[in-house]
């Protein structure tokens, strides 16, 4: 399991994605300086040693500090000693699930940054070697955004894949700056 999630050559690895995902969202969506982030983790490693604090699924924010909600207490991490009460909890910890055998499944968003986006494409390092695939399914996004650049219809790619167009729009939207690149 380790190997698939650590990446042999010096690239970003899988739990690098998922961290890289939280953090956009602490820096774009909540708007928290760096030096805040910095901070508060270091004050998570003083009590908590993890080597991927960011994925904690205690870590929340009401857009002014990180906390860590543990039980019915919320551990201000800015503030040390100090116990809060976050009012906007992290949409972007909810696109990651943590399974009982220990594997993790991230749903990135497609559209917008709404908690009821749909979770169309997964990236798990169990499925399709790490590479996004459509949720539910084996299918790859790169295949189906590689066909429609082929002149393939949404329509046909649906009918032969057994999902909705939708779901072929969100993987070909997903993939676009890829085709845009080649």
């Amino acid at each position: 399991m380790m190997e698939s999630i650590c990446s042999p050559r010096g690239g970003v690895s899988f739990f690098n994605l998922l961290e890289l995902h939280i953090l956009k969202c602490l820096r774009k969506e909540f708007g928290l300086p760096m030096q805040r982030i910095r901070l508060a983790l270091e004050e998570y490693n003083e009590t908590e040693k993890s080597e991927h604090p960011l994925l904690d699924h205690r870590l929340e924010t009401d857009g002014i500090h990180l906390f860590l909600h543990d039980g019915d207490e919320y551990m201000n991490l800015n503030r040390p000693k100090q116990r809060g009460f976050p009012q906007i909890l992290s949409t972007y910890l909810r696109r990651i699930d943590r399974l009982a055998d220990g594997r993790i499944d991230f749903y990135p968003f497609i559209v917008g940054r709404d908690i009821h986006e749909p979770r169309t494409i997964k990236i798990s390092p169990g499925v399709a070697f790490g590479r996004p695939v459509l949720a539910g399914t084996g299918i790859a996004t790169d295949v189906i955004a590689g066909r429609f650049r082929a002149r393939d219809s949404i329509s046909d790619l649906a009918e032969e894949y057994g999902v909705s167009a939708s779901i072929v729009e969100d993987a070909i939207r997903w993939e676009l700056p890829y085709l845009n690149a080649a």
